[in-house]
């Protein structure tokens, strides 16, 4: 039996591929089209489905934090399969998933589970699972895995430049987006996911400005320990980024991400983002 399980939730990004390597717990959240409710696990609700749907639509769905009962129902078998559980979510600022975390560790004993609030989304709470895993695969003891944890917290970083503002305005989570006009004035945003916060860092009228500007913002934070390239729909796009940036590229393969649904309803289709860890 491994000492150590690590758990957390579908914002998280991850490729497949390492989810089942270091059989990391995921809880989904979920997608919400008026009555009908979809999970956000690759199977009721697939990321060509639903960005489909969300150019074709015209109410924008809503999302929702994984149910109590799923969430415990899933720690509880982690806890059948491993002495610990060291539990990462989204951030507890933008999210009701951390509470729905919190209330199941405390129906199951908070002494077999380590919750950790990762201030991040996508591929920035990614770079924290993976690096929680690789300790607990290592035989990291939790409090060990947690320090690491945050010990890379102020390294790591998300960068989004959205095709528009209107699907982060219209979701109500962002006050500053709800006060912009951009589809009136053709605004391209380009944000900053940094310790629970989302800022605008600049606005630009083309896509090839905002595409500029994640390159510029990726270099200055060179060198890099990882880097995930990250996109709604738009794998032309993320290809040409990283391409673009495979001079300061940590290992020998780009990653790549089509995010997936449960941020994609927040930031629209034909973004694209990096999510960095800066060396230490």
């Amino acid at each position: 039996m491994p000492r150590t399980l690590v758990m957390t939730d579908s914002t998280c990004d991850l490729p497949p591929e390492w989810v089942r390597r270091f059989d990391i717990r995921i809880v989904p959240t979920y997608v919400q089209y008026g009555l009908e409710s979809l999970a956000d696990d690759g199977v009721q609700l697939t990321r060509t489905d639903f960005y489909r749907r969300l150019a074709t639509n015209e109410a924008l769905p809503t999302t929702s934090a994984p149910p109590l009962g799923q969430t415990h129902q899933i720690m509880a078998q982690a806890l059948d399969d491993a002495d610990h559980v060291v539990a990462l979510t989204a951030p507890a600022k933008l999210s009701g998933i951390y509470n729905t975390f919190r209330l199941s560790a405390e129906q199951l004993g908070r002494e077999r589970v380590t919750l950790i609030d990762s201030g991040m989304l996508s591929m920035g709470l990614g770079w924290m699972v993976i690096t929680a895993a690789e300790a607990a695969q290592q035989g990291a003891e939790p409090v060990e895995i947690k320090k690491a944890v945050a010990n890379m917290g102020p390294r790591v970083d998300v960068w989004a430049a959205l095709d528009t503002v209107e699907y982060l305005r219209r979701s109500g989570r962002v006050g500053w987006a709800a006060a912009m006009m951009s589809q009136l004035l053709q605004i391209k945003p380009v944000i900053r996911l940094y310790d629970s916060e989302v800022t605008a860092l600049t606005r630009v009228r083309t896509s090839q400005r905002a595409f500029d500007t994640l390159v510029e913002l990726a270099h200055k934070a060179a060198p890099l320990e990882r880097l995930a390239v990250l996109h709604t729909n738009n794998l032309p796009g993320a290809r040409r980024l990283a391409e673009t940036l495979a001079d300061i590229h940590p290992a020998h393969e780009p990653v790549m991400v089509d995010v997936t649904p449960v941020i994609g309803v927040h930031v629209g289709p034909n973004g694209l983002g990096l999510g960095i860890v800066r060396q230490s």
